[in-house]
């Protein structure tokens, strides 16, 4: 039975997956490539120069593709359930609803994480190959808030559309989009490194919420 939950996650998401991977892949690509010409046109040591002393981070044009990825897969996931009124009839499955709930968090938060991995991968090896360590290091600690946020937004999606009434699910945006925003206070590198702990911490304080959502809808709750 939880093979065939997952199973049915994943033919309801698997071109928004597969769209989400490729557009990672592309932006990586297009990144590598940008950084490449810059090493021929100004010559590597300009480039540590820009980064370092001017503070221009290398990888900009990855910034919002966490949280883009996080609110198509929540949405392509999750708006089905709550137009096709899909969730009465997941929830009358012979599975405990918070395990058919978890088992729904744990695929689309697992493909994040996927994608996400991969393409961390990538760029650390190409960082790793081409700049000094420091540099590989301000990259990590620069992008965490960013993939916490995609995270963050999948699981507010999730909260939002299990949500049985309109007057929480707006109350529920309003304090996503305040959540997101902590992500992206500031656009210097590495500026958010003291507060990585409380966005991972809201994270995990966040992904719970979705299961109230779900006992308010088998309550019957309105209002």
């Amino acid at each position: 039975m939880e093979k065939a939950l997952l199973y049915k996650e994943w033919k309801k998401t698997e071109l928004f997956v597969w769209g989400i991977f490729w557009v990672g892949i592309i932006l990586l690509t297009y990144t590598f490539l940008k950084l490449g010409r810059s090493f021929r046109f100004v010559g590597m040591e300009h480039l540590i120069d820009v980064i370092v002393n001017r503070k221009q981070f290398a990888y900009t044009d990855m910034k919002y593709y966490p949280l883009a990825a996080g609110l198509c897969l929540g949405l392509a996931q999750y708006i089905p359930e709550m137009i096709q009124k899909r969730i009465k009839l997941t929830l009358h499955l012979p599975l405990n609803e918070n395990r058919i709930i978890a088992l729904m968090y744990s695929y689309g938060l697992g493909v994040l994480l996927f994608i996400f991995t991969v393409d961390n991968i990538g760029i650390i090896v190409f960082t790793r190959i081409n700049f000094p360590l420091e540099i590989m290091v301000n990259y990590i600690v620069t992008s965490i808030p960013w993939y916490i946020a995609g995270l963050v937004a999948y699981s507010f999606v999730a909260m939002i559309c299990l949500e049985p009434t309109w007057s929480r699910r707006v109350f529920n945006v309003l304090i996503g989009a305040g959540t997101v925003k902590l992500s992206f206070i500031s656009s210097l590198p590495a500026a958010q490194e003291p507060v990585i702990g409380l966005l991972l911490v809201l994270t995990v304080i966040v992904i719970p919420f979705g299961f109230l959502s779900v006992y308010r809808f088998k309550q019957g709750k309105h209002n």
